[in-house]
This record gives C-alpha cells, structure tokens and sequence, in this order.
C-alpha cells in the first residue's frame, strides 16, 4: 500500500460502513499510547499528553537544523507546490511541484488500540502560506477523517472536539450571506458537510460523483510484534470544501431569500469542491512516521482574493515517546534496521512520486555518532521503478537536553541536504546492544538547478 499523490481522489471514496474516527483530546508535546508501553519523560524529552491513550508531535517547533523541524516529541519536513509561485499559474485547478520548506507546523495526535494499531488520528495544520483572501492565513486545519455530518475545532481548552453542524438557515453562523468577504473565516473551516439527504452535484465531466467525504481510516498490520521491521501500515483520505462560502442559505435579517452562489443548486456542492487531504502512517511499538498532504483553494474569489487556485503542502514526520535524554547510552556501538518513506520528483517544477527504501543505522554511543544508510529506492507505484536516492549521513548526537536528538548533513554524488532523527521508547540490551528501541527521523534533498529534490522520513528497530 502506497501513499498516493494523486491530484484527484473522488473515486477512491464510496460510501461504507466504517467504525467512526475517535476524537482527540488536545496534544501537549509527547505521549504513550493505549497497549504500547509508554516511557518517562522529561525536558525535550517531550511533556505527556493530557490523555495518556494518545501520541503526539508537539504543538511547537523548537528548533530547526538542516532545514527539519524539532518538535517536543518528534522531527518533521515539508515541502510547497511550485507551480503557484509562477505568474501566471499555468495549472490553476491543481497543484504539482517539490520544494522543501521551512516555518510550518504538523502537529499530530494519534491513538493506538490494545494491539497497537492506529485507533484515530488528529491532523494539525498551520503557517503553511495559505490564505483566502490573500491577506490572513487560513484558520487551522483540523483533520479527523471522521465520517458523520459535523463541525471539528479546538476548544477554549485545546481539545479537538465535534459537534454538530449549524443548519444551512443559520446565517449568524453562515455570516458570508451577510457580511460577504468580512465574514468569519473560522465558520468555514473543517466543517463535513457530507454525508447529506440532498444528492452531491458534481460538474457534468467528473469521472465520479462521490457521496461522502471519507471512508475513514484504513490499517494493515506489518509483522514488528513476532520480531520482523515491516511497520503497521494506516491511510486515510478526505475530501474537503474549507472556504466554501456556499453552505448558508435562508430568510436575511430583512426576511429577503438569501441563496448563495451557485447556479446548480443551494449548498455546498460536492465533497472536494475545495481540495483533498491525504494521511498515511506506518508505525512500529514506539514510533510513529506520518505522511500527509493537503491540497487547498486559495484567494478564493467570495474571500476578496482575486486570483483564485490551488496550493499543495505534503510533509512527514517521526513522532512518539521518545527516549529520555537521561536514559541515553554513554558506550556502547548499536545497530537498527527498517524501511524509508519519501516524496520523490526529478525536477521541483513537476509532480512528485511516492517511494521507499531500506536503511540502516550504527549509533556509537561513546563518539556521540550515528552513520546512516539508505539503499534500494523504488517508485510506490506501478513498476516499482528505481531512484538514484541511494545516500549515506553522518550526524552527531546532541548534548543535554538534546541527547535524544541527532542531526547532520546527508547526501550522495549529487544530492546535498539535511537529516534530523530522534530515539524512541526505553533504553533495551540484547540484539547488537544497548540503546533504545527505536529511531525515526526525516530528511530533505536537493540538488543545484532544476535536478531531483525529495523529502522523506524513516523508521528503524534495533536489531
């Protein structure tokens, strides 16, 4: 199973019959999860979440290096589409392109079931340069992949929570019909207005006409729990209408009819009728690696922008209970073993791939070092064509309070970037050693000119 790319996803939701998402209490930075052990932290080691069944990012970026963020409990890299920052935009109606980023925010919060498979997942998102009405960012995505009709936000509290959706007569909520451009822009966010007895209208060349934003979350188990490195394997993807000014409709405050444009009908008109958002997440005991992408209407018209298309943010972050910096080896050589994840493009003008790979790692606690290979890069799709993104790091482990970080430049012949990790789980001897349980990390790839770019992320056992 691959994490797909693709600029339409419409097909790929048919409606089902799916246990519905849990929602998430809101995420401090660090976690333990429901049946995995959970590990003592303290520092950067990263602070509990408030509710001890979930794992979490962290809900700031502490530092950056080598162009990956540092969060409480984690590492992450993202990148921006490029043929919007062209003028004109040749593709308006879709977003393609690679090129890494800095200065946004994943901040994800997930729980596990009894058996460590993934139970739910909270996607937040922001400072990703997207606006409305070009002159704000666009408030916070709240991503929960949950199937019913309904309203996610944060409450005065940080809690992710549901509720109900307003109906579509509310126009104090729906104040675009009154307000127009000057409306609340955080009363068109994140709302799931899919399911609905009204039938979805779809333009007259669309290849499908889905009824449902999402199917909800999907997992395969891999074979970690009998001793084998192939991590769970979770996908989830969402059909989204933020910005739709279309929702509200009724009697204004001068008991006028109040029919919001579109010319086929009242109401939001189809699931995606403002982009998609795709989540995918492999995982083992302690660590976490997600793969996200959102792809967004931006200077949408009603919203004053002017010139309205879409963008595409994609990242990837290593994520979980991480190691105390206390609990870090001082001696000892240790190896790890496991798979990499990446978005893969031959030149940052055109669309990317998503691809794998193997890598391995040898942590020698005494030098403060770790050398990292990565080998075997495939294509996730078709084929399973070979990338030249075979490459080799040499990083340093940080010194309290960052002794459970480590970081460093990365590369091959032609490629150059950056590599941020973090240990995971508690301290373990046996196999080649002492040292944690886990690593999981994230790196960006470049290379001068208009030659290959790709970001990734990884996840490694100790062996």
């Amino acid at each position: 199973m691959n994490f797909s790319s693709k600029q339409s996803l419409c097909a790929m939701l048919k409606p089902g019959a799916i246990a519905l998402v849990t929602l998430l209490t809101a995420c401090g930075d660090g976690g333990s999860n429901n049946g995995i052990n959970s590990v003592s932290e303290a520092g950067q080691g990263g602070a509990a979440c408030p509710d001890s069944s979930m794992q979490c990012t962290g809900s700031a970026i502490l530092r950056t290096d080598q162009g990956i963020g540092m969060t409480a409990s984690g590492v992450q890299v993202y990148a921006v589409s490029t043929n919007d920052l062209q003028d004109p935009n040749p593709t308006p109606t879709f977003a393609v392109g690679l090129q890494p980023q800095t200065g946004g925010l994943a901040d994800i919060r997930v729980t596990h079931d009894a058996n460590g498979a993934v139970a739910s997942v909270a996607l937040l998102l922001s400072k990703l340069g997207l606006s409305w009405d070009g002159k704000t960012e666009r408030p916070l995505i709240i991503e929960t992949f949950e199937k019913r009709q309904g309203r996610v936000q944060l409450d005065t509290t940080g809690h992710v929570v549901f509720s109900a959706l307003p109906p579509s007569t509310d126009l104090n909520f729906y104040d675009y019909a009154r307000k127009g451009a000057a409306a609340t822009q955080k009363n068109y966010a994140n709302n799931i207005y899919f399911p609905r007895t009204d039938p979805s209208r779809c333009p007259a060349d669309a290849v499908s006409c889905p009824l449902v934003e999402t199917t909800g979350i999907q997992t395969q188990l891999g074979d970690w729990r009998t001793g084998g490195t192939t991590p769970d394997n979770t996908s989830a993807t969402r059909l989204h209408e933020d910005g739709a000014t279309q929702a509200g409709f009724g009697l204004d405050a001068n008991g006028n009819q109040v029919l919001l444009p579109d010319a086929t009908g009242p109401g939001v008109p189809y699931p995606g009728f403002k982009g998609y958002r795709n989540y995918h997440q492999w995982n083992y005991q302690y660590t976490n690696l997600a793969a996200w992408i959102t792809q967004d209407t931006v200077l949408i018209s009603e919203w004053g922008g002017g010139h309205e298309h879409n963008k595409a943010r994609r990242g990837l972050v290593a994520f979980g209970p991480v190691t105390a910096p206390a609990q870090i080896p001082t001696t000892g050589v240790v190896r790890y073993s496991g798979r990499l994840h990446a978005w893969w493009s031959y030149d940052p003008s055109l669309d990317s791939y998503p691809i794998f790979g193997d890598i391995v790692a040898e942590v020698d606690f005494a030098a403060r070092t770790v050398k990292i290979s990565v080998t075997g890069t495939r294509i996730d799709e078709g084929t399973l064509d070979a990338v030249p993104m075979a490459v080799t790091a040499s990083t340093s482990i940080g010194g309290a309070p960052y002794a459970n970080y480590f970081q460093g430049a990365v590369g091959n012949s032609s490629m150059s970037g950056g590599l941020g990790a973090r240990f995971f789980g508690p301290v373990t001897s046996g196999g080649s050693g002492t040292g944690p349980a886990e690593i999981g990390g994230s790196l960006q790839l470049q290379t001068p000119g208009n030659g290959p770019v790709a970001i990734g992320g990884f996840l490694l056992r100790k062996i």
